[in-house]
């Protein structure tokens, strides 16, 4: 085994080869390529100062995504919902094959019959606890506590066909973290949840999100996450209280606008609640209420994208550490412009705004590579 990889030797260097006046940018992507090819421990003799950091790249565009994303649709249509599963994989791959870092491109690589075959069988679990409602309430019981039972075990399986299919430079990711693990936090986590009545839900994220980046692979080299608990509670209560407000806003201006109507509603009941009146009525519940729906579902996923930032903050995989300069206020009132231009457009603007929003996270991420980030120690054991 450790006569496995050779290390061959190399020319002296000379400084034709190696100018002394470098850019940043080249000297970081020669920091990376050194860092994974697999070398000694030399480079930092080259290069003693610090690495200038290495941002990924994504070069994926909504009118290439756009034919996909038809095609995709009308084929998951036409066959029923049958080809779904190779439209999941055909997106991961092309999201996968347009990210890159220092030049190299990540890979998908996962079966569309295996996710078929998971479709069916949630979709087998779902027809099977309708039918149970029909011959009573014990047998629903029973086959919802054998769901609840064996929900662990599928959010496992979905995570390890994930990570296992993903790789960067032929080098698998993977997944190790045990059933009887996952089984274990899953327990934790819901009676923590009961015994608070919801309250501790963000440190019940937070412990999930700790399980599945601690026991990920990238081949050997295992992957630290060093965030707490404390901040994922900063997001959750940062939403509740950015969310109440300006629903609270929407409501002041909701009365503002009914006050004149509010006015009179007391001297002539009939003469307010007119026909015309009604209609204006209903019409500004139903805005009102549209408004409530998108503030709060906007809410919903930029609490994930904060939850992105903080996280890759927080990762490293041995010496190498990841940052992310993502900027959330920004990125709010880019998700908002792609919700109204996608309702402009009927739906048509969805695969350019998914585009818009995948390079915005993707390219916030930045890796420091150190020299044990190779692919010599990557390399998977069979």
């Amino acid at each position: 085994m450790d006569n496995q990889y050779t290390t061959p030797e190399r020319p002296p260097v000379s400084e034709a080869q190696h100018p002394p006046k470098t850019t940043s940018d080249s000297l970081a992507h020669e920091s990376l390529h050194k860092a994974l090819d697999g070398q000694p421990d030399d480079w930092n003799t080259i290069h003693p100062t610090a690495i200038t950091p290495l941002r990924f790249s994504f070069s994926g565009h909504g009118k290439d995504y756009l034919s996909l994303w038809l095609t995709n649709w009308i084929l998951t249509i036409v066959t029923l919902g049958i080809y779904s599963a190779w439209a999941k994989v055909r997106r991961l791959q092309y999201v996968h094959q347009n990210t890159q870092l220092g030049g190299f491109a990540f890979g998908f690589h996962g079966e569309p019959k295996k996710i078929l075959i998971g479709r069916i069988i949630g979709v087998a679990l779902i027809l099977i606890s309708n039918a149970t409602n029909i011959f009573g309430a014990k047998l629903a019981g029973a086959f919802s506590l054998i769901f609840i039972l064996a929900f662990p075990w599928l959010y496992r399986s979905s995570i390890r066909f994930y990570t296992r299919n993903s790789s960067y430079r032929n080098v698998r990711f993977r997944f190790v973290g045990t059933a009887k693990g996952m089984y274990s936090l899953y327990f934790k986590s819901a009676l923590i949840i009961i015994f608070t009545a919801g309250l501790a839900f963000p440190y019940v994220v937070y412990r999930l999100r700790r399980y599945r980046i601690e026991h990920s692979r990238w081949g050997n080299n295992t992957f630290q996450f060093t965030s707490s608990a404390g901040a994922f509670f900063g997001i959750y209560i940062l939403n509740i209280v950015v969310t109440a407000l300006v629903m609270l806003g929407l409501a002041a201006i909701a009365f503002a606008s009914a006050s004149p109507w509010l006015k009179d509603f007391n001297k002539d009941l009939n003469h307010v609640m007119t026909q015309p009146t009604q209609t204006q009525v209903l019409i500004l519940i139903g805005l009102y209420l549209l408004f409530i729906y998108t503030v709060y579902m906007i809410g919903r996923v930029l609490t994930q994208d904060m939850i992105f930032k903080e996280s890759w903050n927080h990762i490293a995989i041995g010496k190498s550490r990841f940052a992310c300069d993502l900027s959330i206020v920004r990125l709010y009132f880019i998700r908002y412009g792609c919700f109204i231009a996608s309702l402009l457009t009927l739906g048509i603007f969805i695969p350019f705004a998914h585009m818009i929003i995948t390079k915005r996270r993707i390219e916030s991420i930045t890796v420091t590579p150190s020299h044990d980030f190779d692919v010599v120690q990557a390399t998977l054991d069979d």
